[in-house]
């Protein structure tokens, strides 16, 4: 008997030093078959899912969202598309209904070391076509610092995320998930009734499974690449079998709901506001930079409502309106518009949130025309660090901040690393025909400015707007 134990413990511990030299994708497909499996002795029907990217640029310019809607550039949105038996026609190819007894499970692989990822639940109500639209985050995302994965890394791994409303439901696909291989590797995102409408019929909720990925690690950008490109992902779409007749659209559990989950915290009490000196110091000097400029302080406010009181005041977005618009609970938003004619060029400055240890990731992006918000160019925190060497090189804490000029003003404007040459003003339609062929029109000359900060370290959510340093903005135009 003692032998026999002896050699189930051996064997257990050979199987063990396999799986971990196996490449982590051969462990993730093992755990995919291993899962549907499960899904098929538990009495349990699924249908798989593909992987799509969405280019809300392309997308706006080839009429199938009404509006960009200030898309993330640096963060290509993977999303997940279902297949839909049985429910009311969607809004979108990409969003989906989900009756409260059913689950939507990803298994896959995270990406590459990265300074921010996140994967998240959308609920959208409205056109994506015509708009305005309801744009509602569901809870926290699962991000860099929360994923489980099956290793002592977020990068890199297999993992596996469940979405569902029904408390029994998700604690079976749990105990199949385990039975998988991905049991300290699940990561649950619960779609409470409370809140939201499940089912199959036109009044319930549709939504949406996006995932984000910023600014790779030195040495992993081919890596994330390649991630992006074929994104090692598998979604299901699972539920509890019923009679064959009805199972696809009538609920086999009676109703279970999960409560509604409290949300991380923001806040440190750790500020920046103590280099408010600095940061004015940084804004003179560049404007004495240009003395044949008029400079012009633009305002950058706080960005977007928060998601479930958006959701309770249907804060709709419908650009320039803002609404809840996508708002992510990992983020702190600031945002500002302004005309920015041929001739003239803007500077952004203010505090690398990164450095001062208050951001995992953040940026500054430029959007074309109010309405269409298309993406024209944008710096995140590695590009920006050193920035503001180019003004206060002579202050101690220098690289806390940045300052980078976006230019119209050709050879007699800003010149130099730090600076970025934009289009001209143009014509309405050379925005789409130059990317895209297409005659869609956007005004090059009304211009809004998004600041991400991303994810506070230490809270792993975004970080309090009270213990930031807003960041700035200058508009220079001739005298």
């Amino acid at each position: 008997m003692k032998t026999k134990i002896l050699l189930s413990v051996i064997m257990s511990a050979v199987l063990l030093m396999v799986a971990a030299q196996r490449s982590p994708a051969a462990n993730l497909s093992q755990q995919v078959e291993r899962f549907m499996q499960q899904l098929n002795e538990s009495g349990y029907a699924y249908e798989s899912g593909l992987e799509d990217i969405l280019d809300g640029n392309k997308n706006y310019c080839e009429r199938r969202i009404f509006s960009a809607m200030w898309a993330n550039p640096q963060s290509r949105y993977i999303v997940s598309k279902l297949p839909a038996p049985g429910q009311a026609p969607n809004s979108s190819q990409l969003t989906w209904r989900l009756r409260e007894d059913e689950a939507v499970v990803l298994i896959g692989l995270t990406p590459p070391p990265v300074a921010y990822f996140s994967f998240e639940l959308w609920m959208t109500m409205g056109s994506w076509e015509t708009g305005p639209l309801l744009i509602i985050s569901v809870g926290d995302p699962i991000n860099v610092s929360t994923m489980r994965t099956t290793g002592p890394t977020a990068f890199d791994r297999p993992f596996a995320i469940v979405l569902t409303g029904h408390r029994r439901t998700q604690a079976e696909v749990n105990r199949m998930l385990a039975a998988s291989g991905l049991g300290g590797a699940t990561n649950n995102i619960p779609i409470p009734p409370a809140m939201f409408r499940l089912g199959l019929d036109q009044g319930s909720d549709e939504f949406l499974l996006p995932s984000r990925t910023a600014v790779p690690e030195r040495g992993y950008e081919e890596a994330l690449k390649n991630y992006l490109d074929a994104p090692p992902l598998h979604v299901f779409r699972v539920r509890p079998k019923g009679e064959p007749t009805d199972d696809e659209t009538k609920p086999v559990y009676a109703p279970d709901p999960l409560p509604v989950p409290g949300l991380r915290v923001s806040g440190t009490g750790t500020t920046e506001l103590n280099s408010n000196p600095t940061l004015q110091l940084l804004r003179q000097r560049i404007i004495d930079t240009y003395p044949s400029y008029e400079a012009h302080d633009v305002p950058l406010e706080r960005g977007f409502e928060e998601p479930y009181p958006g959701l309770q005041l249907n804060l709709v977005i419908n650009p320039p309106v803002e609404g809840a618009g996508g708002y992510t609970y990992d983020a702190t938003y600031l945002t500002g518009y302004f005309s920015f004619p041929d001739g003239s060029f803007l500077v952004a400055y203010g505090v690398n949130h990164v450095v001062t240890g208050k951001a995992a990731y953040t940026s500054a992006s430029l959007y074309a025309d109010e309405h269409a918000t298309v993406y024209m160019a944008s710096k995140e925190h590695t590009e920006l660090w050193g920035s503001a060497r180019d003004f206060i090189a002579d202050q101690p804490n220098a690289d806390e901040f940045y300052a980078w000029a976006f230019s119209r003003a050709g050879d007699s404007g800003p010149a130099g690393p730090h600076v970025t040459t934009l289009d001209p003003t143009g014509t309405p339609t050379d925005y789409c025909s130059s990317k895209y062929g297409t005659n869609m029109e956007v005004d090059m000359s009304t211009i809004s400015v998004v600041t991400r900060i991303y994810m506070e370290p230490a809270t792993k959510t975004r970080p309090a707007l009270s213990e930031l340093l807003l960041d700035r903005l200058l508009l220079f135009t001739p005298k």
